[in-house]
């Protein structure tokens, strides 16, 4: 006797849409069709961490993200640990650094999304430079544009608009307009920060600092990196955290970055040193230190106001994005049967060092628990 098989279509061939696949291709009983509107499958785990693909992070923590308490419940249900064997089941090694962040062992991108599209049955097709207008639920079942099949499970995984240019983010998951959902301003985060009365002679210096984000006299976040230094602001994977703080303020009205330059010992004796020095030349970058020789500054404290983040354009995630109201616990839609949405298409957004592809990742596993 012949099984009738479930027909499944994922829009968004990122991480959620290729780990879901993935894990739907083990269920011979399924028919799945992954629509993705590049000419490649995998494009953001492909950049991740500057092309090694930073997948995880072993220290996963509710406060990594702006929303804590659904992390916490999604940490109840999928943990790192558990991305980590899935992953050594299909077969890709895994190593780690000193801050927990998980990289396959090849330090190759390429190699996450090779494990990614190999299907365990041939029941799993890619449909590439596919770009969806349309949506329909019609008759218990999904309709997308005029596509053959009809389809008894629709997951939306088309992530967000970081990172595209503005002509590209205008058309970006369009269809969406075709479904009520409540969805939240999408706004850059993760980017660097544009700052006031900037001096553009520190264009092209980078150097390790503590910088810290206060929003009046109250310390909204610190942190130690490396930081460089733009033509009208700075970057680095310390401010694009910090910038992740900024942009879960209710208001981001007068806020501005302190940069300890001696991040070494925060306490270090600036005042003995330059009694006993002409100048700051052995003490910091050349940029800086002529920048100190035109207008001294305060070593522990160089502080800008903040004007605003880097456009969407230049950020790695979005803050925004279809409200967690809309979502049961495993990812279902609750105003739509047999609709799922997962990943950055959702308002969760995390800091630098894995934990926004571990959210994709683990939002699609805790749907797969339920789909198959």
């Amino acid at each position: 006797m012949n099984c009738k098989r479930k027909h499944i279509a994922i829009i968004g061939a990122g991480a959620s849409g290729l780990f879901l696949a993935k894990k739907l291709s083990e269920s011979p009983g399924m028919e799945v069709t992954v629509f993705e509107k590049n000419r490649q499958t995998g494009a953001k785990v492909r950049a991740s961490g500057g092309g090694k693909a930073n997948i995880f992070n072993r220290d996963v923590r509710p406060e990594h993200y702006n929303q804590p308490a659904f992390i916490t419940l999604l940490l109840q249900q999928y943990s790192p640990k558990q991305l980590e064997h899935q992953f050594n089941d299909w077969g890709l090694v895994t190593v780690s650094d000193e801050e927990g962040r998980v990289y396959p062992a090849s330090q190759f991108s390429q190699t996450v999304v090779d494990v990614l599209t190999d299907f365990t049955y041939d029941n799993i097709y890619i449909r590439t430079e596919y770009n969806i207008q349309h949506i329909e639920y019609r008759h218990d079942r999904w309709k997308i544009d005029d596509y053959p099949t009809l389809f008894d499970t629709l997951v939306l995984a088309s992530g967000s608009p970081a990172g595209m240019i503005p002509k590209n983010q205008r058309l970006y998951n369009g269809y969406l307009q075709d479904l009520t959902l409540k969805t939240n301003n999408l706004q850059p985060s993760l980017a660097g920060f544009r700052l006031e009365d900037y001096p553009k002679s520190l264009s092209g210096c980078r150097t390790k600092a503590i910088a810290s984000l206060y929003q009046g006299n109250k310390l909204i976040h610190k942190e130690p990196g490396e930081i460089t230094f733009k033509d009208d602001g700075v970057s680095g994977i310390v401010i694009m955290n910090l910038s992740a703080y900024y942009r879960r303020l209710p208001s981001t009205k007068n806020c501005r970055l302190e940069i300890n330059l001696t991040y070494w010992n925060e306490n270090f004796d600036t005042e003995t040193y330059l009694r006993n020095n002409r100048d700051t030349t052995g003490l910091l970058h050349p940029k800086l230190a002529a920048f100190y020789q035109q207008k001294p500054f305060d070593l522990h404290r160089l502080a800008f106001q903040i004007e605003e983040t880097y456009p969407l354009e230049g950020a790695q995630v979005c803050h925004g994005g279809i409200d967690l109201s809309e979502i049961d616990s495993h990812f279902a839609a609750r105003k739509y049967p047999n609709l799922y949405i997962l990943g950055e298409m959702l308002d969760v957004d995390g800091v630098c060092g894995g934990y926004n592809l571990f959210f994709a990742f683990a939002s699609a596993a805790i749907a797969s628990s339920k789909m198959m």
